[in-house]
C-alpha cells in the first residue's frame, strides 16, 4: 500500500478548515462580574474556543471549549489570584494530573484522574478516627486515608459559604448558633443519609440540610485495610447574621478537631 495515503489521512483533520467563531462577552455590573468565550457562528448555542471569567478585572476561570464540552487545561483563581485548581479535561470529564491548592497557594490534593489516584493530599486528620460502617458492624478506627472532597477542604468550605443562608425568621425564633449535620459516604464516594444531630430551629435546620445536600457528590471514598469504607461524616454549620458559614468558634470542645475550616464531630 502506499504510503502517501496514509500520510494523507494522518494530516488531513489539520487540513481541514477552522471552525468560524464569535467573540461573547457578558457582563454583570453588581457585582462586577463578566465572561468571556467563543461560539459556533453556525449554532451560537455551541461554545468553541477560549472561555475567561473575571471578578472586579481578575481572573477566576480560565480554559477552553471544544465543540461545547471544556477541553483542554483549565485553570481557577481566587480572588487574590492565587491558582486554586489546574488540570485538563477530555470529553468532558477531567482527566489526567488535577492540583488543588488552599487559599495559601499551597498544594492541598494531586489527583490522576487517568489511573483512579490519589498522589498526595494533605490533611490534619490522617490519623483520625472515623465511625466505619459495614453490614455486620459499626466501629471506630484509623483509616489508611481519610474521605477526602476531590478539590480540598478548601472547595469544601466555598461549596458551603457560597450556599448557606440565614432563612427568614420570626423575631422570636433563634437563627444563632451551630447545626450539626452527619452524612455518611459509601465505599463508592456517594452521600447519603444526610440528618440532623444536633440543631438550633426548624429553619436553621432545613437549611443546613438543604445546603448539605446541594454539595456534589464528589468524594473519594475512605480506606481501611486497602479496601474502601463506608463512614460517617459531620459537617457543623455556623447560623450568625453577621458571619453565616463554617463553625469555627468551639476550640475548647475536645470532641471537635478542625479540618481546613470544616469541622468534624468525634461521637
Amino acid at each position: 500500500m502506499s504510503k502517501i495515503p496514509i500520510l494523507l489521512l494522518a494530516i488531513f483533520p489539520f487540513l481541514l478548515p477552522p471552525k468560524e467563531t464569535k467573540k461573547v462577552i457578558r457582563e454583570r455590573p453588581l457585582p462586577a462580574f463578566s465572561e468571556t468565550f467563543f461560539v459556533l457562528r453556525s449554532d451560537t448555542s455551541i461554545r468553541h474556543g477560549n472561555y475567561k471569567a473575571e471578578a472586579f478585572g481578575k481572573v477566576l476561570l480560565s480554559g477552553f471549549y471544544k465543540m461545547g464540552e471544556p477541553d483542554s487545561i483549565w485553570i481557577q483563581y481566587n480572588k487574590q489570584g492565587k491558582i486554586r485548581a489546574r488540570g485538563w479535561f477530555k470529553g468532558n470529564n477531567r482527566d489526567s494530573i488535577w492540583e488543588y491548592f488552599n487559599d495559601k497557594g499551597e498544594l492541598e490534593q494531586k489527583l490522576d484522574f487517568t489511573h483512579n489516584q490519589v498522589l498526595y493530599y494533605q490533611t490534619i486528620f490522617a490519623k483520625h478516627p472515623f465511625r466505619v460502617i459495614s453490614k455486620t458492624d459499626t466501629v471506630m478506627s484509623i483509616l489508611d486515608r481519610p474521605p477526602l472532597f476531590i478539590g480540598g477542604m478548601s472547595r469544601l468550605n466555598d461549596c458551603v459559604n457560597n450556599e448557606l443562608r440565614i432563612p427568614l425568621h420570626k423575631p422570636e425564633q433563634n437563627v444563632q448558633g451551630t447545626v450539626y449535620v452527619a452524612v455518611t459516604i459509601d465505599s463508592l464516594g456517594k452521600t447519603s443519609r444526610q440528618r440532623i444531630i444536633k440543631g438550633i430551629g426548624k429553619a436553621c435546620n432545613e437549611e443546613a440540610l438543604r445546603v448539605m445536600r446541594s454539595i456534589p457528590d464528589d468524594w473519594i471514598p475512605g480506606v481501611l485495610n486497602d479496601q474502601f469504607v463506608t463512614v460517617d461524616y459531620i459537617i457543623l454549620f455556623q447560623f450568625d447574621p453577621k458571619l453565616p458559614g463554617i463553625d469555627v468558634s468551639d476550640l475548647s470542645n475536645k470532641n471537635i478537631n478542625p479540618q481546613g475550616g470544616v469541622w468534624e464531630l468525634v461521637y
